[in-house]
């Protein structure tokens, strides 16, 4: 079997790329870089640096490359590629659709099977918006040749260390983990068996899951370790006030999804406390300032924070560790900004698009208060704390 990546970074050579060699594909990255093409093509092979305990480097193998700009040579890997993934980040969809959009008229006009497409995105709804740049550029019947796979892409890759002049520049550094979630029923034709590929339906769940625990427990560590000066996710998640903070609200979101799915809630502790674990990783250097980027994005309504605080609320629980995340997210924010001249209920009311008296933003608001006070995030979990008991003696 044939596949295709478009995409040869961090995602694609990182974690599909691995993912397809190890299952015996013959892989074909789509790329632009021309540096990474010629040495792929060279080499037909790189090494993948799996990193935090259990070290160790694997060879990537029986892979190639395509230069993106030689529309000829992207078009033929597409005909001949019996699965397809995106790994170029979504800002840069748009970038890659004419050669899919060529590769996929070439296939219809050959009688080949539908192709399936699977979006390793950090995108919500990635397969309705591929789907409405398609359908512009697509017959029904050739957009009917296409399956739009989504994905939860969970692993982490360190920041690029510089590389020393004698260093492989394809080489890519990893955390272990390393299992790719899809949702089954957007395949077109029979689902392929891929090792550590798990197609799973309904695929909202795993959407959820990504967002609203790993997604928004990595935020919360991120602003939390932005408040307490810290540079690094693994510096902040070792604290065991912020470790607390962090769990407490990935808990939050655990029970909500299990509510709302009807699913054992043990699989997603176990999945919770192995994220927090994750995160300690000192070899992935990740910073506060990366993962804690775009607060207005992670506020926004239905993404990682106010979603996830949206979600927990609709079935029962009220979220007072993820309402603190998201003080600490708005703290980071108005500070950034120099915004402190504002009424702070109006600058969060703009970003989540709740209203100034939903619960959520009130709760929001009072711990906000106590950050912007300077108070202890111990007595500031006291005070969460306190909240929660609160709640639920009224809900008792």
């Amino acid at each position: 079997m044939n596949a295709v990546i478009f995409g040869a970074g961090n995602i694609g050579r990182g974690f599909i790329g691995a993912l397809f060699s190890e299952a015996g594909l013959n892989v074909t990255f789509i790329d632009v870089a021309k540096h990474i093409v010629e040495r792929m093509n060279a080499d037909r092979s790189y090494p993948l640096h799996i990193v935090g305990g259990k070290e160790k480097i694997v060879m990537v193998k029986n892979v190639c490359a395509v230069d993106g700009n030689d529309r000829d040579s992207a078009v033929e890997a597409i005909v001949n590629a019996d699965i397809a993934a995106t790994c170029v980040g979504a800002k840069a969809i748009k970038y890659i659709l004419p050669n899919f959009v060529a590769g996929i008229k070439a296939r219809y006009l050959l009688g080949k099977a539908p192709l399936n497409l699977l979006i390793c995105e950090n995108l919500m709804d990635a397969d309705k918006y591929i789907h409405s740049l398609l359908e512009n550029e697509l017959t029904a019947e050739e957009l009917d040749t296409v399956g739009l796979v989504e994905t939860s892409v969970g692993r982490m890759v360190p920041v690029p260390k510089a590389l020393s002049e004698n260093d492989n520049p394809l080489k890519i550094a990893v955390e272990e983990y390393g299992v790719l979630p899809v949702d089954r029923a957007a395949f077109k034709g029979e689902v392929p068996e891929i090792k550590n590929m798990v197609p799973f339906s309904p695929f909202h769940y795993y959407i959820e899951r990504k967002l609203f625990i790993h997604n928004m427990g990595h935020a919360i560590c991120a602003y939390l370790g932005t408040i307490a000066n810290k540079e690094y996710i693994c510096d902040s998640i070792v604290d065991p006030t912020v470790r607390l903070l962090v769990h407490n609200a990935m808990l939050e979101s655990c029970d909500a999804l299990s509510t709302r799915y009807d699913t054992p809630i043990r699989p997603l502790l176990d999945h919770a406390n192995d994220l927090i674990r994750r995160f300690a990783n000192r070899e992935l250097g990740d910073t506060c300032s990366r993962v804690g980027g775009d607060i207005p994005r992670k506020l926004a309504n239905s993404d990682r924070l106010t979603g996830a605080a949206k979600s927990a609320e609709e079935m029962g629980i009220f979220p007072v560790y993820i309402c603190t995340g998201s003080a600490a997210a708005l703290h980071c924010y108005i500070k950034e900004n120099a915004l402190e001249h504002m009424c702070p209920s109006d600058v969060l009311v703009s970003l989540t698009g709740l209203s100034a008296d939903d619960k959520i933003t009130l709760c929001t608001l009072e711990m906000y208060e106590y950050f912007k006070s300077g108070l202890s995030f111990a007595d500031i979990l006291n005070k969460a704390d306190e909240k929660k008991h609160e709640i639920l003696g009224m809900i008792v």
